[in-house]
């Protein structure tokens, strides 16, 4: 996690210093991001292959979210 005092805390922060929610989820977003930039440049995959993943994993959670009869 000390990526995220880098991008978010000033130097020199005590360690087990606390990030907000939106800190948080900026920094998940960024990393996803990185991750997307990185696989679609190395052409391991397109941004498209990875939208269609995304779609596929959401419609078989909200498969699994639904509750039962």
């Amino acid at each position: 996690m000390s990526f995220l005092k880098n991008i978010f805390g000033p130097k020199g922060t005590k360690q087990g210093h606390a990030i907000s929610i939106q800190q948080g989820v900026a920094a998940n977003a960024l990393s996803i991001q990185a991750l997307i930039n990185v696989l679609v440049a190395k052409n391991l995959c397109t941004r498209q292959d990875l939208l269609d993943e995304l779609k596929k994993i959401s419609s078989q959670n909200q498969q699994h979210a639904q509750p039962k009869k």
